[in-house]
């Protein structure tokens, strides 16, 4: 596991602006223009100020600025344990952002994890919706608890699933015709639409709405007409298959055998011997 510490958020000790050191040299300068960088609370971190570090034979990297009590720098801390607890950070400050920008004042709350990761909870109560984004494992039985928990207290409840909780995803798709993934793009969002045979549209999240009806993203409908479709022709081979069931060998349709006949009768005749 890595000892480097390359996580920070740029506003403020209890920020959510998270980036990420770039592993190129010139490129981690640029990130030296910003003043403050911060070791994120919301991550688990200290709060305490980080100094960027690009000096030759090190990869460029971020440290404390003075002996500080922290998580992150404790023995065998940083590396996948700070990646994970900043990842929801990644998500959270596009997606507030988003919101805001339509004119919401999204609450967000959020589920931990033994792993360091974290789950979002976005609630938009002027809208009586609820966005809950998935960014660790989650097993089906867990998915449909805590579905049929926020369905009770929220009108409309949509899930967005992050790359971890792709399993999900596919549940999802297959009980209500469509699912919607989140993945990170540069410093901003992209949606996909995940229908029943497994294929994904991908947009911007910029391209999305919170309507009344629920979260609008392009594709969703072809998603459902897609579901829609292959329903009918399941509901359709059933009946032609319970039809089938009622004839007899040998009948033409009728449905019922004819009284006297012998059942040897109804067997097909041996061929001729030749």
């Amino acid at each position: 596991m890595s000892t480097e510490l390359l996580w920070a958020v740029t506003d403020g000790p209890t920020g959510t602006h998270a980036v990420t050191v770039p592993e190129d040299r010139w490129a981690a300068r640029r990130l030296q223009q910003h003043d403050d960088l911060w070791c994120a609370r919301q991550a688990g971190g200290c709060g305490g100020r980080l100094v960027l570090r690009t000096g030759a034979g090190a990869r460029p990297h971020l440290e404390h600025d003075g002996a500080v009590a922290c998580a992150f720098t404790a023995a065998g801390g940083t590396g996948v344990l700070a990646d994970r607890a900043y990842e929801h950070l990644r998500y959270q400050h596009v997606l507030t952002a988003w919101l805001s920008g339509q004119g919401h004042r999204p609450q967000v709350g959020e589920t931990r994890h033994r792993d360091g990761s974290t789950d979002l909870h976005l609630a938009v109560g002027d809208a009586g919706q609820a966005l809950e984004v998935a960014l660790a494992p989650l097993p089906d039985v867990a998915w449909r608890r805590r579905d049929d928990r926020l369905r009770a207290r929220f009108p409309h409840v949509t899930w967005l699933f992050g790359p971890a909780a792709d399993t999900a995803a596919d549940t999802e798709a297959a009980v209500r015709g469509v699912s919607l993934v989140l993945r990170r793009h540069g410093a901003d969002l992209t949606v996909g639409v995940r229908d029943v045979a497994g294929g994904t549209r991908w947009v911007r999240l910029s391209a999305c709405s919170l309507t009344a009806d629920g979260l609008s993203v392009p594709g969703t409908d072809d998603a459902r007409t897609l579901h829609a479709r292959r329903r009918a022709d399941r509901e359709e081979s059933a009946r032609l298959r319970a039809r089938q069931a009622t004839r007899e060998p040998g009948e033409g349709g009728g449905g019922r055998r004819p009284a006297g006949r012998p059942w040897a009768a109804l067997l097909p005749p041996l061929p001729f011997p030749g």
